[in-house]
């Protein structure tokens, strides 16, 4: 059994010692923070997941879509 990392396309937080949010109750997906498993509505919204740098991710993201 592999520990599961976040579902947001943006993070790979995995499962250690973290409070996983479940969308769906009994689902595979898990996302370590709510701002991850709303996908970081308007890019506005940051993970509040500790030492997960999927803000930075969806900074650059940006920055670099045309």
């Amino acid at each position: 059994m592999n520990a599961p990392t976040c579902a947001c396309p943006h993070c790979d937080c995995t499962a250690e010692s973290r409070d996983w949010v479940h969308e769906v109750a009994g689902d595979d997906l898990v996302y370590c923070c709510e701002a991850c498993m709303q996908r970081h509505p308007k890019g506005m919204v940051q993970c509040q997941s500790a030492g997960c740098d999927c803000g930075e991710r969806v900074a650059r993201e940006r920055e670099q879509t045309p």
